[in-house]
């Protein structure tokens, strides 16, 4: 995980959102929960924390970056919305319960590989309350590997993006140069990986979520995983 790079990109990690994105986790949600208690994983400058603390939930937004909460803290003032925040990597246990976790935009994908996906996942399994949903979403192999060799200047936001295949299979390497103060020039390295979905379904099982939807966007799957009660 890349903490210190997130802080330096939490500026302009807007630019970056899938609305369409978002949208589909508002309406996942929405339909596989009722008002509970709600842990975001990785929330970035906390868009879906915002809107959900906003329709009732009891939301906890967590991210490896304190510049990113930062944002959430002053969006959340500005929004008069109670959120809790906290730093939290996915690979630490999580000591409290919730009705709802969910992981965006590509938070899985930047697991090192599938042995730190299961313990993830199991983490993320322990957290949840019986009947409880999880919802997270994974770039597919081909748009990953696909992204090998883009480069994208923006003359706004002050950076250079570019992006080569990683060392692992489907795996790429983000390396964006951000203008500062004074022309000073800073680098960043965003490494994620992802794998054949069937993969992360054999996870899912294996730790002891049941999968009740997947959603196939062109570059991305969304999965709605629960966790069934224990019989007495």
């Amino acid at each position: 995980m890349y903490e210190m790079e997130y802080d330096l990109l939490a500026t302009f990690y807007d630019s970056f959102i899938d609305e369409v994105v978002y949208q589909e986790y508002l309406d996942l949600v929405t339909k596989y929960s009722s008002l509970g208690t709600l842990l975001d994983i990785g929330c970035g400058t906390g868009n879906l924390a915002i809107e959900f603390a906003k329709r009732g939930y009891d939301v906890v937004a967590t991210d490896l970056s304190e510049e990113m909460l930062n944002i959430v803290d002053y969006r959340a003032k500005e929004e008069d919305v109670d959120i809790e925040i906290a730093i939290y990597d996915m690979l630490d246990p999580i000591d409290f319960q919730f009705d709802i976790v969910i992981a965006s935009m590509d938070v899985i994908n930047h697991l090192s590989d599938l042995e730190d996906v299961e313990f993830g996942f199991t983490n993320i399994y322990n957290s949840i309350s019986d009947n409880g949903v999880f919802i997270f979403d994974v770039l597919s192999v081909e748009f990953i590997d696909a992204f090998d060799g883009y480069v994208e200047d923006d003359d706004e936001m002050h950076f250079h993006w570019e992006s080569h295949k990683g060392d692992k299979e489907h795996s790429i390497v983000h390396t964006i140069t951000v203008k500062v103060e004074d022309d000073d020039r800073e680098e960043v390295k965003i490494y994620e990986q992802t794998h054949e979905t069937k993969a992360y379904e054999e996870i899912l099982a294996k730790v002891g979520f049941t999968i009740i939807e997947v959603k196939a966007l062109p570059e991305r799957t969304i999965y709605v995983v629960h966790k069934q009660e224990r019989p007495e």
